[in-house]
């Protein structure tokens, strides 16, 4: 349980907590908690990740992360529900609910004619969180000056770090459910 910890901790610092609280209060509640240890976990991870997503976004960026994070949340939770118990692999569920995920993002925000500035605005607001984190970082070290440009470029690509959060998160989720349900829907190894 301590090294799940650390993980949450060095995850909240890098990404969404919301991304580990909602999946994993969702897989407790999709176990069928029975006791109220398991009550009170549900209570207090579906209470965070929902008060997090549910505060008034920061800008396009912010609204989509957040749209992401309900989506790919309930796919994932609904994958290890509706699977037969031999079936239920950590990657495959994960790698489906960031695809059904990411379809899902495109038929709500995609169509319209306002869709090439949405995702303009998006980028814009992606590049400049990127930039801002960069620069944080190179006022603490200097001598990381050099790999400002291609730091930003590398953490403005917001897709890609979207899914690598979200698969982070899921499997902290998935670890953390495992440890915690009486009758997990998963193992405690990420390979099943």
């Amino acid at each position: 349980m301590g090294s799940l910890t650390l993980g949450v901790l060095l995850f909240a610092a890098l990404a969404p907590v919301s991304l580990v609280a909602l999946p994993f209060g969702a897989l407790l509640l999709a176990a069928g908690p029975g006791t109220r240890g398991e009550w009170l976990w549900v209570a207090l991870a579906a209470g965070a990740g929902t008060t997090l997503v549910a505060v008034p976004p920061g800008g396009m960026l912010d609204a989509l992360s957040r749209l992401w994070i309900v989506l790919v949340t309930v796919a994932f939770v609904a994958g290890a529900a509706l699977r037969p118990p031999g079936q239920r692999r950590f990657w495959r569920l994960a790698l489906r609910a960031c695809l059904y995920a990411a379809a899902g993002v495109m038929l709500l925000v995609g169509p319209g004619s306002a869709a090439p500035r949405v995702w303009t605005q998006i980028q814009w607001e992606a590049t400049r969180a990127a930039s801002r984190s960069v620069r944080y970082a190179v006022e603490v070290a200097p001598g990381l000056y050099p790999a400002f440009e291609p730091a930003v470029r590398l953490f403005a690509a917001w897709p890609l770090w979207l899914v690598l959060e979200s698969l982070a998160g899921l499997g902290l989720a998935w670890r953390g459910h495992a440890l915690i349900a009486r009758t997990p829907l998963s193992a405690t190894s990420l390979n099943t």
